[in-house]
C-alpha cells in the first residue's frame, strides 16, 4: 500500500467514525423527534462497509486463520447486539419464529453437507464452500434477525432506505466514471484495477461484478422512489434529478439481467405504487430517458457489442443452456441431498464435463442459476427449506398489503417497494449465483426481516381491534 492509499484509508476510517458519532449524537434530531436505534445505525454502516471496504480495500492477514477487514470488524458488533437483545427480551415474538427455524434447518443441512464433503475447495481456483455459506446464507440470516429486532419503526426504516438510496447514488456516480474511462477518479482504487479482469469493460462497482452492481443500483432506485414521500420543494427536485441518473447507470452495467430487473421495477411502480397525483409526473423523465436510449440503440440492439447496447451475445447464452442441462442431469442422479454444498464446479468438471459440453471457446463456468445450484448441491431437501423461507416472506408482504394504511411511509406502497426489490434479487438469481455477493443477499434478508417485524407488530394489534396507526407512530 503506497502513501496515497494509506492516506485515503485513514481518511475513510476518520469519516466513518465522524459519521457514526454524528448519528449517535444527533439521532433524535434527525429522526424527527424520535431516536434511531444504535443497532440500526450500526447495520447501515456495515452495509456500506461490506460493499466498499472489504478485503479488496484493506485487510490484515491473521496467520493460519482468516483475513481481517474493516467490514468484518464492524460486523462482529451485530451478533453481539443480537445476543444482547435476545438476552434482554427485546427480540420480537409476535410473528413467531417460523422463518428463523427454517433458516436454522437450512444452515444445519449446509453444515452437515460440508462436514461430509469438505469445508475447503479441492483446488485453489475453486470457490470455497465455507465462504459461500457465510456470504450467501449465514451472515444474511444474521442480518434478518438484527433487522427484525431493530428496524420496524418509521425513523429506523427511513434511515435504512436513505442508506440504500444514497449508496446507490454513489454506485451511479461510479458507473459514469467507469463507462467513460475516468478511472483515476474512482474510489476505492481496486475497482479500476486492470489486473482484476472480470467485467473490467462494464460498470462493475465495488462488487467487481456488473450484475451485482446493477442489482444494488435497481434496489436503491426503488428505495429512492419511496423516499419521495418525505421530500418537498428543492429537496424533491434534487431527489428527482438523482433518480433520473439511474437510467444511464443501468445501461452502463451492460448486463441484460439488470435491464430486465429495471424494466420490471418501473412497470411494478407504474401499476401498483399508489400516488395522489398522476404517476407520469414521477416516471415521465426516467421512462423518457429509457426510451431515448432504446431508440438510439435500436439499430445495434441485435449486435454482440455490449458497449453499443447490443444484447445478442449468443455464446454466453449457449454456456448458460449447457449449465442448465448439466444441472438437470446432476439433479436426477442425486435428487434428495445433492453433491455437497458449494461443490457444483468440481462435481460438474469431474463427472459431467463430457456428458454436456459447453461451447469450445468457453472455460468451465460456476453455477449461474441460484435455484438450480441449490438443487444440485443440497438437493430437494435443502431447496424446499430455502423456498419455504421465500414463500413465508411473500405471504407476509401479501398480508401487509391489506393491513397497512394507504398513506404514510409505512404503508401499502412500502410493501410494493419491498416486493419489487425482492423480485429483483430473485430474478437476478436466475442469471448469476448471488452467494458470491454478500451485499445483495444482506439487503434481501434485511427487507425480509423488516417485513416480518412489521407483520408481527401489526397483526396482533389488529386482532385486538386496534387501528394499525396506534402501533406505528409517525406512520402518517
Amino acid at each position: 500500500m503506497n502513501r496515497m492509499e494509506t492516506f485515503f484509508s485513514l481518511l475513510t476510517a476518520l469519516s466513518a467514525a465522524l459519521t457514526l458519532w454524528l448519528l449517535l449524537v444527533r439521532r433524535r434530531e434527525w429522526g424527527g423527534g424520535a431516536e434511531f436505534s444504535q443497532t440500526s445505525i450500526l447495520l447501515c454502516i456495515w452495509l456500506v462497509a461490506n460493499a466498499v471496504w472489504g478485503t479488496y480495500y484493506l485487510s490484515f492477514r491473521i496467520p493460519g486463520l482468516f483475513d481481517l477487514s474493516i467490514d468484518r470488524m464492524i460486523f462482529v458488533l451485530l451478533p453481539s447486539a443480537l445476543i444482547a437483545g435476545i438476552y434482554s427480551g427485546k427480540y420480537p415474538s409476535a410473528s413467531g419464529y417460523a422463518i428463523e427455524l427454517l433458516m436454522s434447518a437450512f444452515s444445519c443441512i449446509c453444515i452437515v453437507s460440508m462436514i461430509r464433503f469438505g469445508f475447503k475447495p479441492d483446488l485453489p481456483q475453486f470457490p470455497s464452500p465455507w465462504n459461500l455459506f457465510m456470504t450467501g446464507y449465514l451472515f444474511p440470516f444474521l442480518v434478518f434477525a438484527v433487522a427484525k429486532m431493530t428496524v420496524s419503526r418509521e425513523y429506523d426504516l427511513v434511515l435504512v432506505f436513505n442508506t440504500l438510496f444514497y449508496f446507490s447514488v454513489y454506485l451511479v456516480a461510479l458507473s459514469f466514471l467507469e463507462f467513460f474511462d475516468m478511472r483515476g477518479a474512482i474510489y476505492p482504487r481496486y475497482i479500476a484495477d486492470p489486473e482484476i479482469l472480470i467485467h473490467l469493460d462494464r460498470a462493475r462497482g465495488p462488487f467487481l461484478n456488473s450484475a451485482f452492481n446493477g442489482t444494488a443500483i435497481v434496489m436503491g432506485f426503488a428505495s429512492g422512489i419511496h423516499l419521495l414521500t418525505r421530500r418537498s420543494g428543492f429537496g424533491k427536485a434534487l431527489h428527482l434529478l438523482l433518480l433520473s441518473l439511474f437510467v444511464p447507470a443501468v445501461f452502463f452495467t451492460q448486463t441484460r439481467s439488470v435491464y430486465l430487473c429495471f424494466l420490471i421495477v418501473l412497470l411494478g411502480l407504474l401499476f401498483f405504487y399508489r400516488t395522489s397525483f398522476p404517476k407520469w409526473k414521477i416516471f415521465s423523465l426516467p421512462l423518457a430517458l429509457l426510451l431515448i436510449f432504446a431508440m438510439a440503440g435500436a439499430p445495434k440492439l441485435a449486435s454482440e457489442e455490449r458497449r453499443a447496447g447490443g444484447v445478442y451475445q449468443v455464446e454466453e447464452v449457449h454456456e448458460r443452456i449447457a449449465l442448465i442441462r448439466r444441472s438437470v442431469i446432476m439433479f436426477m442422479d442425486r435428487p434428495f441431498f445433492g453433491f455437497g454444498f458449494g461443490r457444483f464446479l468440481p462435481a460438474s468438471m469431474a463427472q459431467y464435463r463430457a456428458v454436456v459440453a459447453g461451447p469450445e471457446s468457453a472455460e468451465e463456468q460456476v453455477q449461474h442459476n441460484h435455484i438450480l445450484g441449490l438443487l444440485v448441491e443440497v438437493g430437494l431437501t435443502g431447496l424446499a427449506i430455502y423456498l419455504s423461507i421465500i414463500v413465508i416472506f411473500f405471504r407476509r408482504l401479501h398480508a401487509l398489503a391489506s393491513l397497512l394504511p394507504d398513506r404514510g411511509f409505512i404503508s401499502r406502497n412500502l410493501v410494493v417497494v419491498i416486493a419489487l426489490a425482492a423480485v429483483v434479487f430473485l430474478i437476478n438469481g436466475f442469471f448469476v449465483e448471488p452467494a458470491y455477493c454478500l451485499y445483495v443477499n444482506a439487503v434481501f434478508f434485511l427487507l425480509a426481516g423488516i417485513t416480518d417485524a412489521i407483520y408481527g407488530r401489526t397483526v396482533p394489534v389488529l386482532n385486538r381491534g386496534h387501528h394499525v396507526h396506534r402501533l406505528l407512530p409517525n406512520a402518517g
